[in-house]
C-alpha cells in the first residue's frame, strides 16, 4: 500500500502508506495523532484566555497597546524638550477629566546616566531590535513609557514563539503538511493578521517614542553646548511666564452671580470661562483646549491651575448631568 497518495487533511493516511504490521501502521497513526495534540497544545499555551478579562493573550496585548497609543498621542504633543523634568516624571493628568484611564501615567524616562546618552539610545534600539530587555540602560524598579513600550515588544515576540514550528506570523504560509486542515488554516489566518497588526501598531509607537526622544536628546545637547559657551536660554523667563499668567487673568471674563447657582458652580464657570452652564459637549471640548495649554508639562502650563482645571470639570460634569 505504499503507492497510496499522502493527503493531509486524512489523519487516518499514515495507516495504509506506512510498511509494517498492522501495529506499526497504527502506531505511526497514533505519533501524528500526538503531533497535532502537541502543536494545538502550544497554541492553547500562547494564545488562550488572560487574566480576569476572559480575553486571549492577543487581544489583551491589543488592548494594552491601545493605551500606549493614547498616551503617546496626548503627551508627546505637550512635552518640551526645555522641561527637562517632564520626561521624567509622572503624568498628572490621568487623576481626572475625559483623560481618566486612557492615559498612562509613567514618565518618559526612567533616570539614567546623562553623561551616555549616545549609549542610552543604543541600549534602546537594541532591546526593540532583539525582543528583550537584557540590554535596558535604565533602572529596572522604575516603571517608564520606554520599558512598558519594550516589554510589550518582548511579551509579543514571546508569544510568537511556537517551539519546533514556525512563528505565530508565519502560519499558516508554513503550517507543516501533516497539520493541514482548511479549519485549522482559517482559524491561524485570523490569529495571524490579529499578531501581525499588533506587531505593527506597537512598531509605530516605538518610532514615534524614538523620534520624540531623539528630539529630547538632540535639545539637551544642544542645551549644554549654549550653557559651555555661556549663552542665554532661549525659553520663557520666569517674569515672562508670570506676566502671560496676568494677561490671561486679565482676560478671563467675569460673570455676575445667578439665581440658582451655587459658589462653587460660579467659580467653576468663571474659572473655564462659561457664562452659563455649558452643555457636555462643550465641556469637554473647553477642557481638553485649557488642559492642553495648562498642563505643566508644557513650557507655558501651570500645575497648580492645572489641578484647578480638573477640579472646575469635574464639579460642572456632575452638575450638568443633573
Amino acid at each position: 500500500m505504499t503507492g497510496a497518495k499522502h493527503t493531509s487533511h486524512d489523519w487516518f493516511i499514515s495507516a495504509i502508506v506506512k510498511d509494517g504490521t498492522v501495529g506499526t501502521c497504527l502506531g505511526e497513526v497514533l505519533t501524528e495523532v500526538r503531533r497535532k495534540e502537541r502543536f494545538v497544545a502550544k497554541l492553547h499555551e500562547k494564545i488562550s484566555e488572560r487574566g480576569a478579562s476572559g480575553a486571549d493573550a492577543i487581544s489583551e496585548i491589543s488592548a494594552r497597546i491601545r493605551v500606549l497609543e493614547n498616551t503617546l498621542k496626548f503627551r508627546l504633543s505637550i512635552l518640551s524638550p526645555e522641561r527637562r523634568g517632564a520626561w521624567f516624571r509622572a503624568n498628572v493628568a490621568t487623576a481626572s477629566g475625559p483623560f481618566s484611564g486612557t492615559v498612562l501615567p509613567d514618565p518618559v524616562f526612567s533616570q539614567y546616566d546623562e553623561t551616555k546618552t549616545n549609549k542610552v539610545r543604543v541600549a534602546l534600539i537594541e532591546c526593540w531590535t532583539l525582543g528583550n530587555l537584557i540590554a535596558y540602560p535604565m533602572k529596572s524598579t522604575e516603571s517608564c513609557l520606554w520599558k512598558i513600550l519594550l516589554s510589550l515588544n518582548f511579551e509579543l515576540q514571546s508569544l510568537g514563539d511556537l517551539g519546533e514550528w514556525p512563528r505565530l506570523e508565519r502560519l499558516p504560509e508554513d503550517l507543516p503538511d501533516d497539520l493541514g486542515s482548511r479549519s485549522l488554516k482559517a482559524f491561524l489566518s485570523n490569529v495571524a493578521l490579529e499578531y501581525q497588526s499588533a506587531r505593527e501598531r506597537l512598531k509605530n509607537a516605538y518610532v514615534t517614542l524614538l523620534d520624540a526622544s531623539d528630539g529630547f536628546w538632540a535639545r539637551a545637547k544642544a542645551r549644554r553646548v549654549d550653557a559651555d559657551r555661556g549663552e542665554a536660554y532661549d525659553g520663557f523667563t520666569a517674569a515672562e511666564s508670570m506676566r502671560e499668567e496676568f494677561r490671561k487673568r486679565r482676560a478671563a471674563p467675569t460673570i455676575k452671580r445667578p439665581i440658582g447657582k451655587s459658589t462653587h458652580d460660579i467659580e467653576a464657570l468663571r474659572f473655564m470661562g462659561f457664562d452659563d452652564f455649558p452643555t457636555a459637549d462643550l465641556l469637554k471640548q473647553r477642557y481638553h483646549t485649557l488642559a492642553l495649554d495648562m498642563h505643566p508639562d508644557r513650557q507655558s502650563g501651570n500645575e497648580s491651575r492645572f489641578k484647578l482645571l480638573a477640579k472646575s470639570y469635574k464639579h460642572l460634569s456632575r452638575v450638568c448631568e443633573r
